[in-house]
């Protein structure tokens, strides 16, 4: 996951730079303040062999005036040596112009395959924060993540793209499947390492990281 925080992040920097800053919502902005409008566009990245590094897609980009980006139905690929990964939404704002936090709203969906193995990990949910400087994807809303062997549900999650950590904050069940039988791990806490494939089970919710990620949440759609 460490390529994901360098080339999707790259993907909004080059769109907002060609096009500006773009704008939050067609329902909570004034449509006299849209400067610009793009619609079907493709960004690609290609690196000096002319294969391809990134690819963003989008239904619509907007630019407002007031130093807001949105971008609705983004849909990003990332092409790295080892893994293949996509990150959708319904869409994805930066409310500041500045790149500095990034917010994927609705049907949040992440893959991320192994080229030489073909293993897949799949996570949702229905919002999440990326902050850009700190390589991290923050929610604090329910999340699913599959493997070929598991599927994972809790509340909250905290993702660094550095390390590939995936720390699952609260209400955590886990059920593997193997060998046709079915076997379940129950926590407060799980952590996954998405570069190992290793599973931690901790008896203590991540309460202080739940409730900070949730007054961000809160404070964000106080300020749309």
């Amino acid at each position: 996951m460490k390529n994901i925080k360098i080339v999707f992040l790259a993907a909004f920097a080059i769109s907002i730079y060609s096009y500006h800053n773009y704008a939050f919502s067609n329902d909570l902005l004034n449509p006299a303040s849209i400067t610009n409008e793009l619609y079907n566009f493709t960004t690609i990245k290609k690196d000096k062999e002319f294969r391809i590094e990134w690819e963003l897609k989008g239904h619509k980009l907007k630019q407002y005036s007031i130093n807001i980006t949105h971008i609705k139905k983004p849909r990003s690929s990332i092409h790295d040596p080892s893994t293949l990964t996509n990150i959708n939404s319904e869409s994805a704002i930066d409310p500041s112009g500045k790149m500095q936090e990034i917010y994927l709203k609705d049907n949040v969906f992440i893959t991320s395959q192994n080229i030489e193995d073909k293993a897949l990990t799949k996570m949702y949910t229905s919002y999440a924060i990326v902050y850009v400087q700190k390589n991290i994807i923050e929610t604090d809303r329910d999340v699913t993540i599959i493997t070929s062997d598991s599927k994972t549900t809790g509340t909250g999650f905290s993702a660094n793209l550095e390390t590939g950590v995936v720390t699952i904050l609260s209400d955590v069940r886990r059920v593997i499947t193997q060998n046709d039988e079915k076997r379940t791990i129950s926590g407060n806490q799980m952590i996954y390492n998405t570069n190992s494939g290793k599973w931690v089970v901790k008896n203590e919710a991540a309460k202080s990281m739940k409730e900070r990620i949730t007054k961000r949440v809160i404070t964000t759609f106080d300020t749309k």
